[in-house]
């Protein structure tokens, strides 16, 4: 009797989040509010979380004050425990434990982006990710590091994990970084304060601030400000 209770009472929970993930209008931001609240390690002041946003592992995701998480945006947190071999991508920028996202104050993730934070993902104040972007900081690779022949490696998580090899590394973007549609942002990355990612750019190497970066694999192009002493509100 117990265990059937406990099952109908998750089976519930899963219905009512399903029922407010897609629930549009203000009474949809206002109940997801309310139901995030009490299970992201943080959600700050005036977030808005908008229909069809997914979080995996919401204990690991915090959101700061007046940031607004698009529709269709998926969030992937939570350490991966698994014996899997793998290439870790150190990054001494990032400053939290694995699997943490981190998503600070006045931050835009646009619609349908993607934000793969197992190995961790760290994005300061006052950034905006367009459209269809990417971030990932863990993801499948095509073949061993220590055995390179080896064609028994799946590109996927659907066999063994003796059969997967998978790359891990952090991820941070400084404050006021802008990243343009479809762009993706690879395992280890930095970028620095004030930098900008153009259209459709693969980020596989790190750039300090003040940077625009593009291509694939993206490279800086130029600096952002030209005037870097200048603030509006100065």
């Amino acid at each position: 009797m117990v265990k059937a209770l406990k099952y109908l009472l998750k089976e519930g929970i899963q219905v009512y989040q399903m029922f407010i993930s897609y629930l549009p209008g203000t009474a949809g931001v206002v109940l997801r509010y309310r139901y995030w609240r009490k299970r992201l390690r943080y959600l700050g002041k005036n977030v808005k979380i908008d229909v069809g946003v997914y979080f995996q592992n919401p204990e690991h995701i915090s959101i700061g004050d007046n940031s607004w998480i698009d529709r269709g945006v998926i969030i992937l947190a939570g350490p991966d425990k698994s014996k899997r071999e793998r290439r870790y991508i150190p990054n001494p920028d990032y400053q939290l434990e694995k699997g943490e996202v981190y998503i600070g104050k006045y931050v835009h993730i646009s619609p349908y982006v993607t934000i793969s934070g197992i190995g961790g993902v760290y994005i300061s104040d006052e950034c905006g990710i367009a459209a269809g972007s990417k971030i990932y900081s863990f993801s499948q690779h095509y073949r061993s590091d220590k055995a390179p022949g080896r064609q028994d490696i799946i590109f996927g998580p659907q066999v063994s994990h003796e059969q997967q090899f998978v790359i891990e590394g952090p991820i941070y973007l400084g404050k006021n970084v802008g990243v343009a549609m479809d762009s993706i942002i690879l395992p280890g990355v930095s970028i620095g304060d004030n930098s900008f990612v153009a259209l459709k750019s693969v980020v596989k190497d790190s750039f300090g601030e003040n940077s625009i970066v593009a291509g694939n694999p993206a490279k800086k192009v130029k600096d952002r400000f030209l005037d870097v002493g200048y603030r509006h509100n100065e």
